[in-house]
Order: structure tokens, then sequence, then C-alpha cells
């Protein structure tokens, strides 16, 4: 691939059995974001961008539009009570995102975008709409992440 073209960043293997090829250490950790710095005995993933490759999966059921009702829909972490619940913990994943940029996270990718069938952890819902977090609540939760 590098030979092909060295302009991309190369990620081994997103979300763990790191392999020391490429440029990029990724780690998938649920609900919320962590890191496996324990991991990087003898400095291990020096020279690599650390990434937090998924996090999130947050579930929050919004009657009316999920893909089946009748199905046991679920998110990571267990169902919040009510949505001002829901909104928290996505706070707090972002919050702890961005402590681990303190430690040298370089970024993290929230899963996922959109509810999909039984599983209802995305920002919207499966049929399109709703959005859980209107966008300008979205962006004041994840300012904090671009040093603003």
């Amino acid at each position: 691939m590098v030979q092909r073209d060295p302009t991309r960043l190369v990620n081994i293997a997103s979300g763990g059995n790191f392999w020391p090829v490429g440029d990029i250490v990724d780690a998938h950790r649920y609900p919320h974001p962590g890191f496996p710095f324990a991991q990087d005995l003898g400095g291990r993933f020096n020279g690599f961008v650390k990434v937090v490759g998924e996090f999130g999966g947050h579930g929050y059921p919004v009657k009316g539009h999920l893909w089946d009702a009748e199905r046991e829909n679920w998110g990571y972490g267990g169902l919040p009570k009510n949505e001002a619940e829901y909104k928290e913990r996505v706070a707090t994943s972002i919050r702890m995102l961005n402590e681990l940029r303190a430690q040298g996270i370089a970024g993290g990718v929230y899963t996922q975008t959109t509810d999909v069938e039984g599983e209802i952890n995305g920002l919207m819902t499966y049929d399109r709409k709703r959005i859980k977090i209107p966008a300008e609540q979205l962006a004041e939760l994840t300012r904090v992440l671009f040093g603003k």
C-alpha cells in the first residue's frame, strides 16, 4: 500500500491485534473511550498515531422510530432511563476522549451515526426521521476537543 500511495496512512488492524506495521495503532472501547496504554511496554506504540477507532454506542430508543419495537433493542452500557441520561452518557464519553487527548490520543470515532436493525446506538433513528442530539448541542459537546 505504501509503495502504491505513500500519502496514505495505514491502519493495519483497526481495533486490536496490534502489529508494528503501518502508521496507526487503534483501539475499540465501549461504551466510553479508552486506550491500552498498559500494553505499550517498551515503547511498543512509539512512532504510531494513537486513535480510539470506535467508542460510544450509547443506546436510546425513540418510540415510533425503531426498526422493530417487539425486538430486544440494545446499546452498549445498557439503556438509559430517559433522554437526559442518554445525553449525559454521550457527554461523558466526549469528556473522557478529551482527557485521552492529553495522553497522546490523536482522534476518536463515535459509533454510530444511525440506529440499525436491533441496535439503537445511533445519533439518529433507524428511519432517519429523528436526530437524538441536535447538531448545535453536539457541536457544543465536542467543542472541548477542538480547543475552543
